[in-house]
Order: C-alpha cells, then structure tokens, then sequence
C-alpha cells in the first residue's frame, strides 16, 4: 500500500479522516503537509461550510499532536536538554552560549515564536517540544498551536479548495 492509497483511503472518511491525517503527520512526515493539505483541499472539500469543517478537524488533529510533542519536551526537561547540548551540541553547530542566548529569546517571546512557528515548514514540528522543555503555560501554548494551525491548514485546505473549482 503506497502513502497515496493510505491518504486516500483516510482522505475517504472526510472530517475525521482528515484529522486524523493531521495529527499522523506530526509524527510520521509523509509528505510535506502543505501538500498533504492542498490535496485534502481538493479532494474532500465540497463548499464552504466542508471547508470551515475541514479547517476545524485538521486544526484539532494537528493540535492533538502539538500537545503530544509539548508532552515529550516536558518529559525530558531542561536539565536534560542543557546537558545533550553540553556534550553534543558543537556536534550540529550549537555551542552552549548560543543555546543559552536561544533559550532566553525563546522565553521572552515564546507565544509569538510557537504561534508564527506553526506558519513555518519544518519548525512547525519542532516547536512543541522547546515549549514542553522551557514549560511554557499550557493554556497560552494551546491558544498559539490552535491560531498557528489554523492559519497553516486553513490557507492551504483553502488553496486546494479554489484549485478544485478552478479545474
């Protein structure tokens, strides 16, 4: 079974299929999403009240996985992830100065660079997990994956939504 077949067949179930798209590929990066949803734009989106719902149940599903990846960084904690950096960290360019200066930017605008992070391909995967280490307030994390991954899915379910009328 190719990831085509296994994303049509989820794509099939419509609403629930597709979060459950969302929420896999927060973990298994099939494809890249931006096309895994312009697919689902395409493919499952009737109108606009399919695709609002569409926009909700990608959004959820990408969140649920937001909050498993928080889960991780909150289970390997900052004491942990300061001593990887300590012993690794020269290994992919970063020096333990550099971190400490990452880590304090980080916790001054942590909303803003989890919200804008979910707008960016590949730190939208990563950026959950910063988040859990440096125990960002769980109800300020969830408001900036839920507006993040909304703006992400809805503007590209929505692209594939406008592709499809235009075919």
């Amino acid at each position: 079974m190719t990831v085509g077949n296994i994303v049509a067949l989820v794509a099939g179930h419509a609403v629930l299929g597709a979060g459950l798209l969302a929420l896999a590929e927060k973990f298994l990066p099939m494809v890249p999403s931006s096309a895994l949803l312009i697919f689902l734009g395409m493919k499952t989106v009737a109108g606009p009240g399919d695709l609002a719902l569409m926009v909700v149940a990608t959004t959820i599903g990408s969140s649920l996985g937001c909050l498993c990846l928080y889960a991780l960084g909150r289970a390997l904690g900052e004491a942990r992830c300061a001593a990887f950096v300590a012993r690794y960290g020269r290994c992919i360019l970063l020096s333990p100065e550099r971190y400490d200066r990452l880590v304090m930017d980080y916790r001054r605008r942590h909303f803003q660079v989890t919200l804008l992070g979910q707008t960016i391909p590949t730190a939208r995967a990563c950026l959950p997990v910063p988040a859990g280490i440096f125990r960002m307030a769980h109800g300020q994390f969830v408001l900036a994956i839920l507006l993040g991954t909304s703006i992400w899915n809805g503007g590209f379910l929505t692209i594939g939504y406008v592709m499809r009328l235009g075919a």
